[in-house]
Formats: structure tokens, C-alpha cells, sequence
């Protein structure tokens, strides 16, 4: 019997996206599917540990064309069941199952808000409303030719779960696999501290809020060498003005070195070095109600965390044993903390023993994996 066969399609995301590629992916390979991943934000055609990526770059490309050209995409590739990360290509998989004989399976992956920030922050004020109510339409829409669901949080979930009370849905958190993070031993120095920042560079996530962090620990510590990673991109010319004037540091006790945004592993092992991890984006109610992803990868390296006082951390996180949560404006006492940590080799040692042991005994994807193959399976056996 030949192996069945599975497309990602993806409108948004990278091919080699940590979530798609690196797990789900991955995962379904080692379960003897024939996987392909159609991205429209890439040109990248090759394959990668059995992988086929089949993509194609959208720059300049309408809507219309864009679902053409999904469509015959998944004509060459013939699969048996379609997994979507947004609503446009959940129209091009349902205008290819129309096609065939046999109804391939539709699963919505909902790992993002649609319509989200990101999706207005270009639109002109006075269509704003407009826009959005229009997006969730379309949304609304393409859900419900959707057969199922994957959600990656609570919160996302619950505007389809009420929606589409009978559909079936499943839960599978941003893990990571413990095969990309090796546990590393902390190396906390009196008198050096190192610290990342990574993800899209901005105000809204937190950027000034940790320049303003670190500009205070370098004043109230002189003797504390402070090195900083900042990994990351721009979306927009405010954005790069805003941050890029925050970037001027009197204090000499201070090093920056930028990069750009990093494939996966790269990513990972750039920012293995780091003594403490802090994400303090602003509290909106967006960002309420979605998870930072990467603070199950900072549990995986073994690190204590600082992070903004969310709805979603504090519903799925178990961040007491490890970290604190934090208003992101409050710079004296988010500096305190960190202050302790340097003082308190102890409490240091803990709290990165404990993420570590977290990740290994929960947050990790082998504990997860079997779940999401045995609710694809029952899915497209229907």
C-alpha cells in the first residue's frame, strides 16, 4: 500500500517555518506520509529529508492567482488530506477537492488572529473597521470549509469552537522537539550578563520597553558588562525610526550586535548563550490572548524568564517555577529581578533546573506528536 500523501499550504509563513517543517512535517515523514510544502513566501524548490518544498513567491500576485496557482500546485502533487495555516488556502484546497473523485480532508492549523494587527496595520484609519469586519467574514467563511481544526493555544480557539461546535478540533502546542535543543549547562557570571531580543522589532513588542531595561541595569550596575543579541526584523520605516533612536547607549558597559532574522537552527543556537530570557511586549487585548511561542523554547534551554503578565501565560504556562511576569513598563522592578537573579546564584540554578525539567517532562513535542498523527489518521479515514 502506498504511503498517503499530505500538502501544507501556507500564505503566510516561511517554508521551513519552525512549526510547519520542523515538526509537523517532520513528524508525518517519519510516519510514512508523502508530505509537501506549498509556501508563497519563497521560491525555494528542493527536498528536504523526504520533504518536497514546492513553493512560489507571491510579491505583486492578486488573490486570484494566487489560489490558481496553489490549486495547480496540489494538482501535481494529488494529496490525500490538506493541512492550511490561513483562510485563502483553505479556498484553493476546497476548489481542488471539488475536482476530484474522492473528497480530500481540509484541517485548519489556527496558530495566528485573523484578522490580526498585522493584517490592518497598513490599512488607512478610516477603513479600518471596514477591513476588519470583512476579513472576519472571509475567515468565518473559509472555517467552515474546513473539515477540522488544530488549534496551537486556548484563546485562538475559542471564536471556532463556538462557531463550529461539531466540527473536530485538537490541541498542539508550539513544543519543541529536544532533538534541535540540547540541555546546556547555565554559565551565569558576576559580572557579565547576556541577553537576547528576538522577533519583529517594534514598540508593540516590547522593544523599547527592553532597551529601557537594559539601560538600566547598565546604570544602576557599572561594573556589569551587559551583552545583547538583537535578533530581528523591521515591518515598517516607523518602526525602524522608533527603535533604531533607542539604540544610542552613553553607558559603555553595553555591547549590541544585530542579525537579522535566522533559519530555525541558527535561531536556536544564537540565542543558546543567553543567562535570561525577557519579553515584555505591550498588553493589548491581542496580545493578552496570544502565547509568545518561544518561552517553551526558552524552558527548553534551560533559562529563567521575564515576561509581560498575559491572560495566555499565566492560562498555559506554569511560569512561577521558573520566571516572573512582569508589568513591561515597570523597568525598576524588571530590573530587580534580574538584579536578584546575579546575586542569588541560587535562585538562579532553580529556576533554570525547572524550565529545563518542565520542557523535559511537558512541554516537549514527543509528548505530543502521536496525538496529532492519530487525529489526522481518524480524519482522513472519514
Amino acid at each position: 500500500m502506498q504511503p498517503k500523501k499530505i500538502s501544507f499550504l501556507t500564505t503566510g509563513h516561511n517554508p521551513l517555518d519552525d512549526r510547519i517543517f520542523y515538526h509537523l512535517s517532520r513528524t508525518f515523514a517519519d510516519h510514512g506520509w508523502s508530505v509537501e510544502i506549498i509556501s508563497s513566501k519563497s521560491d525555494l524548490h528542493t527536498n528536504i529529508d523526504g520533504i518536497s518544498l514546492n513553493c512560489f513567491s507571491d510579491t505583486g500576485i492578486k488573490k486570484k492567482e494566487k489560489i490558481r496557482i496553489l490549486i495547480d500546485k496540489l494538482n501535481k502533487f494529488n494529496p490525500d488530506l490538506v493541512i492550511c495555516s490561513e483562510p485563502l488556502p483553505i479556498l484553493a484546497a476546497r476548489q481542488f477537492s471539488k475536482k476530484r473523485r474522492k473528497k480530500i480532508r481540509i484541517i485548519y492549523d489556527i496558530t495566528e488572529w485573523y484578522p490580526s494587527k498585522k493584517n490592518l496595520e497598513n490599512t488607512p484609519l478610516f477603513l479600518r473597521w471596514f477591513i476588519f469586519i470583512k476579513l472576519i467574514i472571509f475567515n468565518i467563511l473559509a472555517s467552515s470549509m474546513a473539515d477540522a481544526f488544530i488549534f496551537g493555544e486556548w484563546y485562538k480557539s475559542r471564536p471556532y469552537r463556538i462557531l463550529f461546535p461539531f466540527k473536530p478540533y485538537i490541541f498542539i502546542p508550539y513544543y519543541p522537539d529536544s532533538k534541535y535543543i540540547p540541555a546546556i549547562q547555565p554559565e551565569l557570571q558576576k559580572n557579565k550578563l547576556r541577553l537576547s531580543y528576538s522577533g519583529k522589532i517594534s514598540l508593540e513588542k516590547g522593544f523599547g520597553n527592553f532597551i529601557n531595561v537594559v539601560k538600566r541595569l547598565a546604570n544602576k550596575n557599572t561594573d556589569l558588562r551587559i551583552e545583547v543579541k538583537i535578533i530581528g526584523w523591521y515591518n515598517s520605516r516607523k518602526d525602524r525610526s522608533e527603535c533604531e533612536y533607542l539604540m544610542t547607549f552613553p553607558q559603555t558597559n553595553i555591547s549590541v550586535t544585530l542579525y537579522e532574522k535566522q533559519p530555525f537552527q541558527d535561531f536556536i543556537n544564537l540565542i543558546s548563550d543567553s543567562d535570561i530570557f525577557i519579553d515584555l511586549r505591550k498588553k493589548d487585548f491581542e496580545n493578552e490572548r496570544c502565547l509568545p511561542i518561544r518561552i517553551f523554547y526558552y524552558a527548553a534551554l534551560g533559562r529563567p524568564v521575564i515576561i509581560t503578565d498575559l491572560k495566555s501565560v499565566r492560562r498555559e504556562v506554569e511560569l512561577d517555577k521558573f520566571g516572573f511576569a512582569a508589568d513591561p513598563t515597570d523597568e525598576i522592578k524588571i530590573a530587580r529581578f534580574i538584579t536578584n537573579y546575579l546575586g542569588n546564584r541560587e535562585l538562579y540554578l532553580k529556576h533554570c533546573g525547572e524550565a529545563r525539567l518542565l520542557f523535559e517532562n511537558k512541554y516537549n513535542w514527543s509528548s505530543i506528536k502521536n496525538r496529532l498523527t492519530d487525529f489526522v489518521n481518524e480524519i482522513s479515514a472519514n
